[in-house]
């Protein structure tokens, strides 16, 4: 089994696979067998989308999939693997099962469906051999009881958000308690940037395109939103990266996402990394789930050019934060997915 390390010095590029592809794209045109065309891929509801999310895109058939061998799943995997060092798997548990919903019907309406995990995490751990390239499951959201714990065995690396990693007690849980196979970051492209979430500006968006199924659930989020400010601050100063002048009522301030960055990389996950939204820091989320033409998607212009980002004070101040933090990479150890 190679070295975690031997991935990390190959992750020039980290590519994204997402759920499944348009329906009136190529992918879906080419292969019309392997997709249900009349079903959606989504979410039911939970804490953060009580509606539940549609996300508007054909599932891939399961049994279509085994019956072709995968080999539309395994192109797929290899044209992401060929240029990357890491791939990061966007909703892993759609390797156990997806949640279909019935064109035409709400996503309260849908239903999960299996898929066959075990021949799709042999694929994932043969490929990943392969081509040397590390596995990052984004298991966010429902995650079935002993879904991790599947992943972890897999060699698959967990995806730890800051902003929803509790203790029982509602605290956050300190970096010597995060899990070494994972990586560890502030929020994703389907989250709050960290000033957005420190200004509920996430909230107010849900709100503003009726995702909140009532006026009584945005206002238990925004209370609920006050808490985890408060407990931000507490998980800070726990780990000695407080700041005593900052209330968690006052404006978002860069020493605090300096502090949030420094906690991050203090954790034992193998991987630590800084959302370019934040590099940025930008108030709005790039994508708001739950919506496709409601909401200005993925056209949102990053507010500083990529050719200044490396001379960025910003940039350089978080870069040093991480890099001062981060133990060298030949200290740490993992393996490929098995």
């Amino acid at each position: 089994m190679a070295e975690l390390a031997q991935g990390i010095s190959r992750l020039r590029l980290g590519i994204r696979s997402a759920v499944g592809a348009d329906s009136a794209g190529a992918e879906t045109w080419v292969h019309p067998n392997l997709v249900v065309s009349r079903a959606h891929v989504g979410a039911p509801p939970d804490i953060l989308n009580p509606a539940g999310q549609d996300w508007g895109l054909p599932p891939f058939n399961p049994h279509a999939l085994r019956n072709e061998a995968y080999s539309g799943f395994i192109d797929l995997v290899r044209a992401n693997m060929r240029h990357a060092g890491g791939l990061r798997i966007d909703h892993v548990m759609g390797l156990q099962h997806l949640y279909w919903i019935p064109e035409g019907r709400a996503p309260s309406q849908g239903a999960y469906v299996s898929y066959f995990m075990d021949d799709l995490i042999g694929i994932l751990a043969l490929e990943s051999h392969r081509h040397r390239c590390l596995v990052v499951g984004e298991d966010l959201g429902t995650v079935p009881e002993g879904f991790r714990e599947r992943m972890e065995a897999a060699g698959v690396l967990s995806y730890r958000v800051l902003f929803f990693e509790f203790d029982a007690d509602g605290a956050f849980v300190q970096p010597q308690d995060y899990p070494p196979l994972a990586l560890a970051t502030p929020g994703s492209h389907d989250l709050a940037t960290l000033r957005g979430w420190w200004e509920a500006r996430d909230i107010e968006l849900k709100s503003r395109h009726g995702l909140y199924p009532s006026a009584d659930e945005e206002r238990g989020q925004h209370k609920q939103r006050a808490k985890e400010r408060v407990a931000l601050l507490q998980a800070l100063g726990a780990a000695g990266l407080g700041l005593p002048d900052l209330d968690a009522t006052g404006p978002f301030r860069p020493d605090l996402a300096d502090a949030v960055h420094a906690f991050l990389a203090r954790t034992r996950a193998g991987l630590a990394m800084v959302q370019l939204d934040d590099l940025t820091d930008e108030r709005d989320q790039v994508n708001l789930p739950g919506t496709t033409d409601q909401h200005p998607n993925w056209r949102r212009k990053q507010s500083i050019g990529l050719e200044e980002l490396s001379a960025n004070p910003r940039v350089q101040a978080l870069a040093h934060i991480l890099n001062s933090a981060r133990p060298s990479r030949s200290s740490r150890k993992s393996s490929d997915v098995r």
